[in-house]
């Protein structure tokens, strides 16, 4: 389960985007810690809240403080209570695999449950501050992280060089269509990109000549979600994902080139290297 951003209530909710509790705040500070080749995830941290009747509601059993864990990918969809203070989530031995979303939630625990807080603000009526169990009455901004090998694995091991007889000669175009990004290239450039590669001075001319432009073709098609299901959107999703990269508005150059470690720099090193 998620809570759609900006979701709206009949009752106070203390929460970033609603402004029902002032300039009160609920948050969550996590840090991830994990192995991928071990399939080992730690979650640690804790919930700051400000609200101290908040607080005694969780303190005295009538709330109760928990993470809302969200993993499409695992279909991980739970519910984990946790305690007031530090915040130790075990998600290892496969439990999580991609994106994970994290959320703060605090939920009532009985039916009936007045908020009194002096800082809700004047515009709820005393008979709109009751909550029944179950009802959220405090969430945080939801967190994401990347987990498992997607996001470690090399560009160059999803890039496939194919020699095509209908390309036109100079040119080369791009299947997305398959597991891996297919670089159809005509059979006279394939053969001068297959020799530059197998040279250790000129190799790294093909950053900044095919790579960068390839890079900014496929991030421009991941603004859709037609291929969503292939391996090289995933890792190249997961690396995004893990760099808070949202495709669908950054500029693509800029990402292409901090993907590829600003590969313009190698036509510098080439050419001191030929001289």
């Amino acid at each position: 389960m998620r809570v759609k951003p900006f979701t709206s209530f009949p009752h106070p909710v203390l929460a970033g985007y609603t402004g029902d509790y002032g300039d009160r705040i609920f948050s969550l500070l996590m840090e991830i810690e994990e192995e991928p080749d071990q399939g080992a995830v730690l979650l640690q941290g804790n919930a700051v809240i400000d609200d101290p009747t908040i607080t005694l509601l969780i303190e005295s059993g009538r709330a109760k403080l928990g993470l809302m864990i969200y993993c499409q990918d695992t279909y991980l969809d739970q519910l984990v209570e946790c305690p007031l203070g530090e915040i130790k989530l075990n998600l290892s031995g496969g439990r999580v695999r991609g994106t994970v979303h994290v959320r703060g939630v605090v939920v009532v625990a009985q039916d009936g449950l007045t908020l009194d807080s002096k800082h809700i603000v004047d515009e709820f009526p005393l008979d709109a501050r009751t909550a029944r169990a179950g009802d959220f009455i405090a969430l945080t901004e939801e967190l994401s992280f990347e987990a498992g090998l997607e996001k470690l694995a090399p560009l160059e091991s999803i890039f496939r060089l194919k020699k095509s007889d209908e390309i036109q000669e100079g040119q080369f175009q791009l299947n997305l269509d398959s597991e891996s990004i297919e670089i159809l290239a005509h059979p006279s450039l394939y053969d001068v990109l297959h020799s530059l590669r197998e040279q250790a001075t000129m190799k790294d001319l093909l950053l900044p000549s095919l790579y960068l432009p390839v890079v900014m073709s496929v991030l421009d098609a991941m603004r859709s979600d037609e291929y969503a299901d292939k391996r090289w959107h995933g890792v190249i999703s997961a690396r995004c994902n893990a760099e808070g990269i949202d495709v669908k508005n950054v500029e693509l150059e800029a990402v292409a080139q901090k993907f590829l470690d600003t590969p313009m720099k190698w036509l510098k090193t080439v050419v001191e290297r030929m001289n």
